[in-house]
């Protein structure tokens, strides 16, 4: 599989929160009040100035991502479109900016902590830094669905506090509206920027987000006008709660006002929230800054020792180390408006040179630009973004410009001495010289290509007919090297037809944090030796117990080994990248249906448009007897087709076991089963037919496996018996946990549509109105 597609594991929800989750954190908590002392209410054009800029900024992101959709962010579209050069400058400008945000961030976490605990918050944020450094080296695991409920923890909170405070604005307050003049909304705009930094974090994951070309541009401009909206309110709420001349010496003034509106538990509450929000923020940007030490590495910007994937924890633990030092270095700083500044124009200028960025690559549109997104209003939009960067730059008083200056020597000077004798980049600049040579002014309106993204195609195995007689494509999950071989061994019994052999893939992912990009982490994985000697086991032994039933030998073999942040995610995206129409997954530990629809295969059962088969080993090598309880519901189907399968390739007996109540006839219901396998899968003289009469299924199943000690033991996943669903039921239970032979559970993939659900209803109300053969299960 190439090292650039198909692991797509983030959804639009997943990637909103991303964005959103690393804006909403200290600025808004720590800034709002200094913004309001500085201008006055006036200070909500300073938060529309900045946001309008950075949902600009974004659209340009969103072009470039689905041009060059890969990690590293800023930086990458940076240098691919201005040269090295100016790539080193944004590289280690958004480095810095990052660790200087990260220091802004640990310091509201500290101003928070001393609020509850009896420390200092110097000591509190360094602490605070400490731990998230470690945590980040780590690796600790971090879903993208934790990142959903603090954001929307964190949204809930806010709004609450808006909605409360909005019935006690004061309208006076908000006279005189600019109290200073238009003059500071410039030099605050610079102060507040800090507040929106974290969007293009995004694109920085942009190969790994679903339907990049809908959800990217979506979750940049969506994030960033989510969290306009949210801080422009809460300082309408803020400015009308307090007087202006009253303003600045109030210390926390969400904390206050909350205390104001809901007593001692509204003040805990923000109290929370500020937590949460500094915390998230700053373990978010922890985690973006190593992706963007990564990506220099990769170019050899920076020594290669940066880009080091730790052997236990596969985190970039030396970048992560070195950026989680210096934050903690930063936090010397006794200025929170230094390090909110600093860390706004130095992610200023790489805004404004991603938009001129984006128009370089417009214009010269070279052959491996392709982006499925195209930014509206261009390129007025982009000049006049990458203009007023540079004009808050301006208005950032004298410190921040030191401090830009300081950072564009530097890292010219580091690239002269290190970068340029090493760095090979293919940029756009020399083909957008020759067209503006060619084109003029005009190349700037001309219209641009478009191009599609070439999505997967969906299966539709819900179509796909019981037929035990074609070969098939299996995909198997391998991640214990003592069950390898049986697993590939059922995976070829399920994919061999009759007549001619079907494909295995054998699917090894190992799970990396979310601080280690994926392609930073391909490289340490590139093969895993017992999988391959599984393969090249059963293709050289001609599979030990197996008789030449079916061709065997004619299946083919894929061993695919990746990396990926989600891996049951992952499952899914691989398995539909090999068009496979069943996955066959092992299981440890104890077995039963409730165990597994408690666990995650619980998500691949839900998303995967394909069959599924959970494999409880216990040996698989000679396969002479399989029992095969039956309901006669979707889920029996697909058992009695792969029983079918294995007995084929074995030369294996099936044993259908009907277990009936005392007044059923068994001669009856005998050939009744035998009409309805025949319709299924055609004349079959390798099944016994069981039909056993019992007071319960369970006791009929139980009976029938020290009669008949089967090797295998084939069980539907759910909805096959006449008590509930197998889901919760106690059949399950003592098929597999009871079994001292291997048991496979099988589902069979069925669209949700309303003649399945209404065919399943009406079975389970037979079922539970006693209308079956089956004895009821109590």
């Amino acid at each position: 599989m190439a090292a650039d597609d198909l692991r797509r594991e983030l959804g639009f929800w997943d990637a909103l929160t991303i964005g959103a989750g690393t804006m909403i954190g200290a600025g808004i908590f720590l800034l709002a009040g200094v913004a309001l002392e500085l201008t006055g209410p006036a200070a909500i054009f300073s938060y529309l100035a900045a946001g309008l800029v950075c949902m600009i900024t974004a659209a340009s992101a969103a072009e470039l991502a689905t041009g060059m959709p890969t990690s590293g962010g800023d930086y990458y579209f940076v240098s691919r479109s201005l040269g090295p050069a100016l790539g080193a400058i944004s590289g280690v400008g958004i480095w810095l900016s990052l660790t200087f945000a990260i220091s802004f961030y640990l310091f509201g976490l500290g101003e928070y902590l001393a609020q509850l605990l009896p420390v200092t918050p110097f000591w509190g944020a360094l602490v605070g830094g400490v731990l998230l450094t470690a945590l980040n080296v780590y690796g600790a695991k971090e879903s993208g669905k934790m990142q959903v409920v603090v954001v929307l923890t964190l949204l809930a909170i806010l709004a609450a506090f808006c909605l409360l405070g909005f019935f006690q604005i004061e309208t006076e307050n908000f006279s005189p509206f600019f109290p200073f003049g238009s003059a500071p909304v410039a030099s605050t705009t610079a102060l507040v920027f800090v507040s929106f930094l974290g969007f293009v974090k995004i694109a920085a994951v942009a190969e790994e987000i679903e339907n990049p070309a809908k959800n990217l541009p979506r979750t940049l401009i969506g994030s960033v006008a989510l969290v306009t909206l949210l801080y422009v309110i809460i300082l309408l709420v803020i400015g009308g709660m307090f007087t202006q001349e009253t303003i600045g010496d109030v210390r926390d003034p969400l904390t206050t006002a909350a205390r104001t509106l809901a007593g001692p538990v509204g003040a805990g509450f923000i109290i929370f929230a500020g937590l949460l929000a500094t915390v998230s923020s700053a373990n978010a940007s922890i985690m973006a800054s190593s992706r963007i030490n990564l990506a220099m590495a990769r170019d050899r910007m920076v020594p290669k020792a940066l880009s080091t994937i730790h052997e236990r924890f596969l985190t970039p633990h030396r970048a992560i180390l070195l950026t989680g030092l210096l934050a903690c270095t930063f936090l010397l700083f006794e200025s929170l408006e230094d390090l909110a500044k600093i860390a706004s124009v130095l992610q200023l200028y790489s805004y404004a040179a991603l938009n001129i960025g984006c128009v370089v690559l417009r214009v010269a549109q070279p052959s491996w630009y392709e982006p499925s997104y195209r930014t509206p209003l261009f390129p007025v939009a982009q000049i006049f973004a990458a203009i007023s960067c540079v004009g808050i730059i301006l208005y950032s008083g004298p410190f921040a410009q030191i401090a830009i200056v300081v950072l564009i020597v530097a890292s010219l000077v580091w690239y002269a001495v290190w970068g340029r004798g090493r760095v090979e980049i293919d940029h756009a600049v020399p083909e957008f010289r020759e067209r503006w040579a060619v084109d003029g002014m005009s190349a700037l309106t001309s219209p641009a290509t478009r191009f599609s993204v070439e999505l997967p195609e969906a299966l539709k195995p819900g179509e796909r007919a019981i037929d035990p007689d074609t070969p098939r494509r299996v995909s198997v999950a391998i991640a214990n090297p003592a069950t390898e071989s049986d697993l590939l061994r059922i995976g070829r019994y399920l994919a061999t037809g009759t007549s001619e052999g079907g494909h295995v893939s054998g699917l090894h992912l190992v799970r990396v944090p979310l601080q280690t990009p994926l392609e930073a982490a391909r490289d340490q994985f590139a093969e895993r030796p017992s999988l391959e000697r599984a393969i090249s086991g059963l293709v050289s032994s001609g599979d030990g117990g197996a008789t030449a039933h079916r061709p065997l030998e004619s299946t083919q073999f894929e061993s695919v080994i990746d990396v990926a942040h989600d891996v049951f995610g992952a499952l899914v995206s691989e398995s539909q990248a090999q068009q496979s129409d069943l996955l066959l997954m092992g299981w440890q530990g104890g077995f039963n249906v409730r165990r597994i629809y408690n666990s995650p295969i619980q998500r691949i059962m839900a998303d995967l448009p394909a069959d599924l088969a959970v494999l409880k080993d216990r040996g698989v090598t000679s396969i002479r007897r399989i029992l095969l309880p039956w309901g006669g519901g979707l889920h029996a189907q697909l058992g009695l087709e792969i029983a079918t399968r294995i007995a084929g390739a074995t030369g294996a007996t099936v044993q259908l076991l009907r277990v009936v109540r005392e007044d059923v006839d068994a001669d009856n219901e005998s050939d009744a089963l035998k009409d309805t396998v025949r319709q299924l899968v055609g004349e079959q003289d390798n099944i016994e037919y069981l039909v056993q009469t019992g007071n319960s299924v369970t006791e009929g199943i139980e009976s029938a496996m020290e009669d008949v000690a089967p090797d295998l033991v084939i069980i539907g996943a759910s909805r096959e018996w006449t008590i509930r669903q197998v889901l919760f039921g106690s059949i399950p239970d003592v098929v597999a946990d009871a079994a001292d032979c291997s048991v496979l559970m099988v589902r069979r993939y069925v669209p949700d549509t309303l003649s399945i659900r209404a065919a399943e209803g009406f079975k389970r109300m037979k079922e539970s109105a006693g209308l079956t053969t089956s004895p009821e299960e109590g």
